[in-house]
Parts: structure tokens; sequence; C-alpha cells
């Protein structure tokens, strides 16, 4: 009876969760927990489904089965499975791209100490989008000036900063091997987030770029710690649901503005990014539509971590493409040198 109790739970639990990829926040108040928790409770599902034969309940399987039909859709967000479904097409031209999050640049270090900077110089991708770069007016730290003049292999850069004081200005950045023309920003209620957007010039084409930061959740390790008491725990769950709730309802407003102003876009289009939601949600759903996820499409049998907080990962940063082009050779190097993982592809055009 216990595992039949619990079985029946877990699929209320992924159920919520699969609702919570079609129906927004504001249309009907679901827990933005259960999104978060997907991957775990599919394993749960299956794990429990799995108990249940060896019991008299055998027969509440089906309960099982049919809820994994159901997130067939959002399993297939989270699982890569490039092979099966997106067949190769021969593509005459292509170039490199770095998604990356730097969360302030390696704080701010000098170029030649900082990981990040290196990093870049390294690995050599053709175009790098950045988000959360901060740069310093103080000598002791890495200004826009200094960092203009480490990345110097790129002959092409587009700064666009959200926010600005007396000591600092942070934003997003892109570099790149190709011209940038038409830099303009896609400014949404919120207080450092902003989307960059730019045409990419090619040598046979043009692709407009959308480097793309939405809201955070703004969870801190704490916020994700059970406390000492009843109390305590209560009060850190509804802490932590509040800011889920708000940035949810605001990623979902954000993610709208970018996908209509891509959907007017005449050109093959780029949305490349910190998102800050996972693939079961419906802001995923609203900027994937009409494109391709490079990861889903050129990697197998992944799930693709770009973020982990307290050694749980989720995929948060994301390259999406229009469908005349394609992408090949995804993958998501575990470097620690930001709080991201950067995500590297090859796009063909």
């Amino acid at each position: 009876m216990i595992i039949l109790i619990l079985h029946i739970l877990v699929s209320l639990c992924l159920l919520t969760a699969v609702a919570s990829v079609y129906i927004p926040y504001s249309a009907l108040p679901i827990p933005v927990w259960f999104g978060l928790a997907f991957e775990w409770l599919v394993v749960a599902e299956v794990v429990t489904a799995l108990l249940l034969l060896f019991t008299k309940r055998r027969r509440w399987v089906w309960l099982g089965l049919t809820v994994l039909l159901l997130s067939a859709t959002p399993i297939s967000y989270t699982v890569s499975h490039g092979a099966l479904f997106f067949p190769k097409r021969e593509l005459p031209h292509s170039f490199t791209l770095m998604q990356y999050n730097v969360f302030y640049l390696d704080n701010a270090r000098k170029a030649k100490q900082n990981r990040v900077i290196q990093y870049i110089l390294r690995t050599k991708p053709d175009i790098v989008c950045m988000q959360e770069v901060r740069l310093y007016k103080s000598q002791k730290l890495l200004s826009l000036p200094e960092l203009r003049e480490a990345m110097k292999i790129y002959p092409y850069t587009y700064f666009d900063f959200k926010s600005y004081n007396s000591h600092h200005q942070s934003g997003n950045a892109v570099f790149s091997m190709y011209p940038l023309v038409g830099k303009h920003t896609l400014r949404y209620e919120s207080r450092g987030n902003i989307t960059s957007v730019c045409d990419i010039i090619l040598p046979t084409d043009t692709i407009r770029l959308y480097n793309i930061h939405l809201e955070s959740n703004q969870l801190m390790p704490k916020d994700l710690t059970i406390g000492s008491t009843t109390t305590q725990t209560k009060s850190a769950v509804n802490s932590t649901t509040a800011k889920l709730t708000k940035a949810s309802e605001r990623r979902i407003q954000q993610a709208r503005i970018v996908h209509d102003d891509a959907e007017r876009s005449p050109h093959p289009v780029l949305l490349v990014g910190d998102m800050n939601t996972t693939p079961v949600s419906h802001t995923y759903r609203v900027l994937q539509s009409g494109l391709r996820d490079a990861f889903l499409e050129s990697s197998n049998w992944e799930l693709g971590h770009t973020y982990e907080m307290h050694h749980i990962g989720v995929r948060i940063d994301y390259i999406l493409h229009s469908k005349q082009l394609s992408a090949s050779d995804l993958e998501v190097p575990h470097v620690d040198y930001s709080d991201h993982y950067p995500v590297i592809t090859t796009i063909h055009y």
C-alpha cells in the first residue's frame, strides 16, 4: 500500500510538471518546483512502477505507463536524441558558436589571470556570446578597454550594458569574426536583464543573433537548505516558492517579447543565452516555438546540464536556431570558471 500511495503521489507531481509546460503561471498557479524536479520525477515514476510489479497492486502500473506517455514531449525536450529525429543536412558553410554566462567574468581578474578569457582564447570559437559581463573602472580590476585588448583576435564586438554605476557596468557582450550590424536592445521589466540583438554578416548569408539573459530565480544555496525546525523549513519553502513564482512570470513576459521580435526577423535567427529556465517550462516552449534546439539536434542521450547547485544539475543555457540552419557537435565542457558551463556548437548555413 505504501508503494502504491508513493506511486500515485509521484504521478500527480509529474503530471503537474508536464502541465507547467503548456499552461503559463498567470493562467493557472502551478508550483514551479515540479518543472525543476522533472528529471528526478521521471526516475521516481519508473522506479515506483517497477516496484509495484512485485506487489499485489501490480495492476496500478498502468498509471505509471500512462503518465510517462503523457510526459513524452517534455522528456524529448530534456534528453538529446539528434541521431534519431534530426537527419543530417549537407549545408555548405559553418561557424563555431560559444554561449557562456561568465558570471562577472571570473571576478573581473586582469586578462592574463582571467580564466574565462584565457579559456575562450584557447578554444577560439568564431562567435562568443556572453551574459553577466561586469567590468570596472578601478585599475585593480578588469576594464572595458582591457577586455577589448585581450580579445583583439575578434575584430567585431557588441557590448550592451544594462546597469551602470560609478564603479562598474554590467550586461551582455558578443565577440565575432564576422561583421555585426543593426545593433539594438530589447528591454523589458527587469533590473539587470536584456536581450541584445544584431545581424551577423556571413560570406553568403545574414543571421539575426539574439544574445539573451532572462530573469533569474535569484536562488541562493541557503534557499535549498532545509531548516533545523519545521517553522524554519516552512519559511524557507514559502520564500523560495515566492522567488520562483515571480521570476517565472517575468520570464514568460520576456520570452514573448523575444519570440515576437524574432518572428518578424527577415533573416534566420539564433536565440542564444542564459534563459534561467529548464526545458520543462512554459518559457522554454515560448522561445523554442518554430525553432530547433541545438542540444537536442546535435548530441545523443545526454542531459546537457549547464548549471549546478548542490550537485543538482539543470539545463538553462540554450542555443536555438531557425529550421533553415542546422547544428552539430554540441558540447558542454565542465570547466569551473563560472557558475555556468559554456555551450559550444557548430552552426551550418
